[in-house]
């Protein structure tokens, strides 16, 4: 990991930049948002890279450039990716409110990234003193809380094929031709530890889908065949949940 000085030129431009376009600090005043940038650092990570550890001390709030960053939570012998931070979105947020101020999670890259870190301490000092900067907090909190919410619902109540379906759903894009097509950022792995399925049922349910005519695998890429038949799937219920 390295970690650039002081913001200058075309860098602090960027950061400028980057960070108004996100929840967290898009609805700042111009004014107050520069008086964060000389406590913005430009870090860079290589793939593979550790940004910060669990347990470690939380100095930083941050924002993804470019790249993807997993967030994973150790607990005895198992590790599980909790998150896969994308592009223009903030992390870290909620950790300097906790009273240990520990990162819960460990932060790796999973490709080359580059990260905008805002020091935790002018953070707060900004949130003393700006209202909006507060509801800006809060609004992006009650996202993640969502997302949680959400998270939740699926583990306890969907089968895993669901909620393979959903993250496929979820970043499904449409091609020149109209066809519809899964680009995999990351590794079948991560995706099936964020999605809490065991790697071997995730492989099996791809070749499953893949029979049944929903879709079909090339390598890191798949072409959804039958969107509709996938959405319907989307919300399959586990059978044991069922009352």
């Amino acid at each position: 990991m390295t970690a650039t000085d002081p913001l200058s030129g075309p860098d602090k431009e960027q950061a400028l930049k980057e960070l108004a376009g996100t929840t967290l600090f898009g609805s700042l005043p111009a004014g107050i948002l520069e008086t964060l940038l000389p406590h913005v650092a430009l870090i860079t990570l290589s793939e593979g890279g550790t940004l910060f550890s669990q347990g470690e001390r939380a100095r930083n709030v941050y924002v993804l450039s470019s790249g993807i960053i997993a967030l994973s939570r150790a607990s005895g012998d198992a590790e599980r990716v909790v998150a896969l931070i994308e592009p223009g979105e903030t992390f870290a947020e909620a950790v300097m409110f906790l009273r240990s101020q520990q990162y819960p999670v460990s932060a790796k890259a999973l490709e080359a990234s580059r990260l905008w870190a805002i020091d935790a301490e002018h953070f707060t000092q900004m949130l003393s003193l700006s209202t909006d900067a507060c509801l800006s907090l809060i609004q992006c909190m009650t996202g993640h809380l969502i997302e949680q919410l959400v998270d939740i619902e699926r583990l306890t109540l969907h089968t895993a094929t669901s909620r393979f379906i959903a993250y496929l759903l979820a970043h499904t894009e449409r091609e020149a031709g109209g066809s519809s097509i899964v680009h995999l950022k990351v590794p079948k792995s991560v995706i099936a530890s964020r999605l809490s399925i065991v790697p071997a049922t995730l492989s099996r349910t791809l070749a499953k889908l893949s029979r049944e005519g929903l879709l079909e695998v090339y390598d890191s890429d798949i072409l959804i065949t039958d969107i509709e038949g996938l959405q319907a799937r989307a919300s399959e219920v586990s059978p044991q949940k069922v009352v």
